[in-house]
Parts: C-alpha cells; structure tokens; sequence
C-alpha cells in the first residue's frame, strides 16, 4: 500500500528539504576549502562535484521512482539517506586522518594534474554519497504529488517554487546568522536535523493511497528541452559566477554579500515558478512563451550590464537620494541585480518541464531527466566560465555571450513552436539590436575608478580582477578593488617592515615564506637577508603586473632565490613537508573573500607546524577598519598559539598596520648583532627612513606581558566559529586608526627595554627613542582627537 501525506505538510517538508539542501552547499564549500585550499581549481572541483552529484542523483531516482509503489516513503528513507551521509561526511572531512593523509601525499609527490585527479577523487568519495541522495528528492517528490496531467504543469512549479523558497531561507540564515551564532558544526547540525524531521512528519502523518496505474510508454513528446534546459542552466551558473566575480570589485567580496548575491538568485527563482505556476497550464503555446521569457532574460542580462558599468555612480546616487550608508545600498544593489534576471529563469525550467513532458506518465523518470541535463549545464556553465571564458575573452563579453545565447534559445523555441509570428520576431531582433550596442561601449574593464589616476594595467584572472593605477610617482596595486600595495611611503612601509623585523629577530634564517606577492616589496625585502624566499600567491595576473612596480620590488621575481608558488596559501602550508626558519601572513583586508581564513587559530597552528623549532611568525594586522574588540580577538587568536607574542609598530611616520611576532622563546634581542643584521640590509630600510638598530627596537609597542593583560577574553576566530568574518560592517570601509591606536597605547605599561640586551650606552639610547617614539604617537592621537572635537562642535 502507498502512503499519502497532507498537503500542508508535504509543502512543510519540500520548504526544509531546500533549506538544509543550501545549508549543505554553503558549509561543504567551506570544509573542503580548509582541506584543498580556495583557489580557482579547487573551489570549481568542489562545485562540480556538487552539482554533478545532483545531476546522478536526480536521473537514478528518476528512474527508480517510476518503479516504486509507494514514492512517498522512498523520499522519507532519502531524507534519512541525506542526513546520515552527511554527517559521515563531516566526521571523514574533519576526523579521517587517512583523507587528509592522502591528500598531503598527492600534493608532494604529483604535479599539477596528478593533485587535481586526486582532489576531485577525494571529493567525490566524500560528497557524492549525500549529494546523491539530495537529487533524488525532486523526482521523488514529482512522482507522488504529480497525478493529474491537466494540473501537473502547475503543480510542479508549486513544488520548485517552494523547495527554492527554502534554499533562499537556507542561504540567507546560513550566510547571516546561522554560521555566525552557532558555529559551522552546529550550522551542519541543523541541516542534518531537519532532514530527519521530514522524515518524521512524513513517517507520522502518513495514510494509506491507493496506487495510480501508469503506462508503459516512458517516451516524452519533446525531447530537445533536454537541450535547452541544458543551455539554460548553463546561462543561470554563468551569470552567478559572473556577478559575483564583478561585485566583489565594489567592496562586495565578503561572505555577506555573497550569501545575498546567492539569495537574491534563489528569491528570483522561487517567485519566478510560484509566477509561472498560476498561468503554466492555461497557456495554448507554452513555447511561445518561453521564447518570450527568453527575451526577457536577455534584456535583464544587458541592463545588468549597462548597470554595472556605472555602478559607483548609480550607488553614489542612491544612497543620497535616500540618505541611506552606501555600502547597504550596494548591498541592496547586489541583491536586486541577482533577483530580477534570476525570476525570469526562474519561470524556465518548470516551463521547460511542462513542454517536455506533456503529460504525467512515467513523470518520476522525465523530472530525473530535466534535473539531469539542466545540472549538467550548471557544471558546464560553471567550469567554462571561469576558467576559459572571463580570463580569455573577459566578463564584459561573456555576458554579451550569455545575452546573445538567450536570444538564440528565444528563436529557436519560435521555430519550434511553428508560429511565426512578425511581431515576435520583430521584437526578437530589436532586442538583439540594443543589447549588442553594448559591444560598443568605451569601457569594458570593471575596476573602482579613483578621480585624477590613470589604470595602467588591467586583467581578468582565475581568481579575481588585477588593475593597476598611477598618479605623477605614485603607483597602485588593486585586486577586487581591494588595495594590495603601493609605491608610497607607507605602503612600502607596511611592506618592508613585514619582512624585516622577523627576519632581523630570528636567529640564522636560510629559508622564509610570505603570504602574498603584492607588488614584490616584501619579497624582495625578505632577499635583502640573503634567504631563500617562496612567495605564496593565488592570482597569477598579480606577477604579471610585477614589472610595473620595478620601483619597490628591483625586479624580485626575476631573482634565482625567490620561488612564486601559485597556490592557496594555507592549503600549501598545511601539506608540504618544507620548514621554514619565517613565516610572514600579509593580506589586504579581514572580510575580503577567504582571509578571514588566514587569521584562524586552525591557521596560526599551521604556520607552526611549519616552522623549524625556533622558527619565527608574524602577522600583518590593521589598525583601522575594524573595531578595538576584533583587534583584540585578532591578537587573541594570535597569541593562542604563540604565547611569546609580541606587537610592533612603525616608527617614522604614521602607519595603518601592526605587526604581531610569534616566538618559540621569549624574545630577547640584542642591539649589537641588530646592529650588525640591519647594515646589512640599511639600503633598503633608508627606502622607508629607518636608519639605525634603535628605530628598529623602538617599534615594540606591547611586549608578552602586555599583550597578556590585552587578550584576557574567552572569544577567538576559529575554523568554527569565524567570528571575524562577520564582524560589524559599519567598520568595514573605515579609515581612521587613531582611536585604535590610542587603546593599543594605553596597554603599554610594561618596561620595553628588558627585551633588549646592550651595554648602558646602548640601553640608554634606545629608552631615548622608545620615549621619543612613544611621545610621537600620543601627539598623533592628540591631533586626531582635537580634529573629531572641532568636526563636532562646527555649527
């Protein structure tokens, strides 16, 4: 006997079916990011496997479903499925030495090729199983409630139009709050939850049904749908991938904004069925209509477009307009972008179904197969995308290429209609007319336009948009709109020093890392103390704009000791086997992207492990853009792993950085061999005007003890809970330091100068210049805090 089931609950269990559907996405791509790294390769490996598992899963059970009597409960036994191999999931990811083993292996003993076959082994062993089980949920779900051939077009969309609902309740709360308040386990925990408590209600409410005779005829009417949901779920993945890539140019890059930008595409889905739903089974040329839709899609593609292109001037605009903080308005901005194009595709695919399949027969079987082939052109449109079409032939003309394949599919689905009509037509190559004029804009580069600088350079990589701009001797270096580096003084400050003071501290160094290329200073930096250098970068366009910043680098990239290793960072430094004497973490902003990542106590506790056993640590952290309490949990995390933690600070000129120093033992310095590193390397530490040992000592701003008094706290930024990550965003386009620095000052209570060991003469003079120093900043606040006085209390 089959089982039956309210509707009420049944539209209750598909809703929770796609929120723990979205909550897995999210947190899979996070976990295996920790384990693989999050370079381009990486992150595309991950995903295809998700989805390719979604595609399997939809097809198997497809054909299964129509074979089963009783559909209803195979869909609780696959929520049940879904839960338990997800968690199995988790404990392999987390747990399975053997997983992690075999991946550090591959990766120093395989080239490139060889890591990727291994990379994408690994993930299918571990995802595959529960994203398996996860596709097979719609075709299930279709089997059961789709029994009426007059209705069954309708109630479909009802079906997508609320499990999609749920993926957009799963990505917000997971991308806002979910992970945020109870940690990425617990998050998973919820997920996993869920998935048993559709089965439960399910279980609980069930009633016995009568089973519906089906025909044996399993052939549908219109078999080239599965062509064109295909190229349909090709141009939906492409535009995702292409809007995130073009966002995060506009200070979109952190992990909010990505949870909207995906939320606002699932929104536009699920309105866009629950529209389609109402209408889908009165329409006398469902073709037609979809050619229509089509259009649609290619119009909201090129206005997209034309919008982006004067996207800060649209923000400026708005945001005055309603006296509303410009970073919500580019949030809002984002998310209406992601949600108008994404509800005309959302009408496609249960529209596609209904021309494909006709009828209800056999219907288990042909949902498996839209699923299929629509998922199959997801993985296409994902992989093409960003590895061949934005670095060859560039975003601005990918999304032409996307424009222009909607209007095929627009003209083909007239052509099969049979109906050709002029006016459709008519409107078909008008549209063609207007969205390709686009070919002729001046600008087809997305890059944040800064007044009175020229673009000197620009480049659309795997991993995120490179430009560089210059002003009379100035030179800039921006990847995603974030500010890597520069020629001025201060960044080069923020370069050099990062290099310096651990390499002057440590010991005898033969070999040290650093954590990101730039513009080269650092690098070349580190090679002034004559060791052996691997800089680890994961955009390769940012070494070709190398030769552009010969001012500050000297051509570092061209020197026999320094090694560019294109890689995520931490991914490489949890796997090779190679110790080194420095390890050095500079990166350009705590929310852009993944480097939030790069400060976790999981993170800190890699670069220890490897360091040789006196090996030093440092970390570049920023005063400003942040609140005192983050840069207290920064310091924090730091010193969890590195108890002999020390903070420095620049001494010639204000800057907008702090250097922490991990230690094996507790630092202690002494000023002749100081003395005798720095005339090593004096020439390049003129560049930034230091120019003797007691400027250098002079820049320990809080020494072990101080840092203990700062850091009493429980809260940390871990793998687990990211705390960091979604810090308050009211900080995020900050400028000022000064209010940070003075609250860093007024920790310093401890005497500085037992970290040094000198003879009286040389003690004295460095407490000369430790008062000096100390004295230029306080008058540094002092200034800062006069001009917010006077701003305040101006009429």
């Amino acid at each position: 006997m089959a089982w039956n089931t309210s509707v009420r609950i049944f539209f209750t269990a598909i809703f929770f079916s796609g929120f723990s559907a979205l909550i897995y996405q999210l947190i899979w791509v996070r976990l295996l990011g920790l384990v693989f790294g999050v370079s381009s390769f990486a992150v595309a490996t991950v995903v295809a496997v998700f989805l390719l598992g979604l595609g399997l899963g939809s097809y198997y059970f497809g054909r299964w479903s129509d074979k089963s009597g009783n559909p209803l409960k195979a869909y609780m036994l696959v929520e049940v499925c879904i839960a338990v191999f997800s968690f199995l999931s988790y404990l392999i990811i987390n747990h399975l030495p053997l997983y992690k083993l075999l991946y550090e292996y591959s990766y120093n003993n395989l080239d490139f090729y060889g890591i990727s076959l291994v990379r994408l082994l690994l993930s299918i062993f571990v995802l595959l199983p529960p994203v398996f089980f996860i596709g097979g949920t719609i075709p299930l779900i279709s089997k059961y409630f789709l029994t009426s051939t007059e209705t069954f077009g309708s109630n479909f969309s009802k079906i997508y139009y609320m499990n999609t609902l749920g993926a957009f309740a799963g990505a917000l709360l997971t991308g806002f709050c979910l992970v945020k308040y109870l940690g990425v386990f617990l998050t998973l925990m919820v997920a996993i939850s869920l998935n048993l408590i559709v089965a439960w209600l399910i279980y609980a409410t069930k009633t016995p049904a009568k089973i519906i005779p089906q025909k044996d005829n399993v052939n549908a009417p219109h078999t080239y749908m599965l062509a064109i949901l295909f190229v349909t779920g090709f141009i939906s993945l492409s535009y995702e991938i292409l809007w995130v890539r073009i966002l995060s140019i506009f200070d979109l890059s952190t992990s909010e904004a990505f949870a909207l930008i995906v939320s606002g595409f699932l929104l536009g889905f699920s309105l866009g069925s629950y529209f389609i739903s109402r209408k889908i089974d009165i329409k006398k040329s469902p073709e037609l209509f979809f050619s229509k839709i089509c259009i649609l899609t290619a119009i909201s593609g090129a206005v997209v477009l034309y919008a982006f292109q004067r996207f800060e001037s649209l923000n400026s605009a708005l945001a005055g307009f309603l006296n509303i903080n410009a970073l919500t308005v580019s949030f809002a901005v984002a998310f209406i972008v992601s949600f108008i194009p994404a509800t005309f595709m959302g009408i496609l695919f249960p529209l596609g179904l209904k021309i494909y399949s006709n009828d209800v027969n056999k219907i288990g079987i042909k949902t498996g197969k839209i699923f299929f082939s629509n998922t199959l052109g997801c993985v296409t449109g994902s992989i093409l995308t960003g590895f061949l079409l934005i670095p060859f032939v560039g975003m601005w003309n990918t999304t032409l290429l996307l424009v222009n394949l909607s209007l095929l599919v627009a003209a083909y689905m007239v052509f099969k209609n049979g109906q050709y009509a002029k006016k459709h037509f008519a409107t078909l190559l008008l549209v063609f007319l207007m969205t390709n004029s686009l070919v002729l804009s001046d600008s087809k580069a997305f890059y944040k336009e800064i007044k009175g600088y020229d673009v000197i350079y620009y480049a659309e990589g795997l991993s995120g948009t490179v430009n560089a701009i210059e002003y009379k001797d100035y030179r800039g270096l921006f990847v995603d709109g974030q500010n890597v580096s520069g020629t001025d003084l201060v960044l080069q400050a923020d370069s050099k020093m990062l290099a310096h003071l651990p390499l002057l501290i440590s010991e005898e160094p033969q070999w040290a890392a650093t954590v990101g290329y730039g513009t080269g200073a650092t690098s070349y930096s580190m090679l002034t103390h004559g060791v052996h250098v691997d800089a680890l970068e994961i955009e390769e366009k940012i070494i070709e704009a190398g030769p552009l910043f010969k001012k500050v680098n000297f051509n570092s990239y061209e020197n026999d000791d320094l090694n560019i290793i294109l890689d995520d960072a931490r991914s490489y430094l949890d796997s090779v086997t190679d110790k080194y004497d420095v390890i050095v973490t500079d990166v350009t902003n705590l929310k852009y992207k993944r480097n939030p990542y790069l400060y976790t106590k999981e993170y800190f506790e890699i670069m220890q492990n490897a360091l040789v056993e006196k090996g030093v640590a440092a970390a570049w952290l920023p005063i400003g853009g942040l609140s005192f309490d983050d840069l207290k949990i920064l310091i924090r995390t730091f010193d969890k792993v590195y108890p002999h933690t020390t903070v420095w600070y620049f001494t010639q000129y204000p800057t907008h950085f702090i250097t922490v120093i991990g230690t094996a033992e507790k630092t202690q310095i002494n000023l002749a061999e100081l003395a005798g590193k720095a005339n090593k390397v004096i020439k390049d530490l003129k560049r930034v005007q230091v120019d003797n040992e007691y400027e250098i000592a002079s820049m320990l701003l809080l020494g072990e003890e101080d840092v203990d008094t700062l850091v009493k706290g429980d809260k940390i930024h871990t793998d687990n809970f990211p705390v960091l990550e979604f810090s308050d965003m009211d900080d995020y386009n900050l400028v000022d330091l000064e209010a940070n620095l003075d609250k860093l000052l007024q920790y310093q209570k401890e005497d500085l100068l037992k970290y040094f060991v000198g003879g009286p003469d040389e003690i004295i003079e460095l407490e000369l210049n430790i008062q000096k120093y100390t004295k230029n900043y306080r008058n540094f606040v002092r200034a800062y805090k006069q001009r917010i006085a006077q701003n305040v209390n101006r009429p």
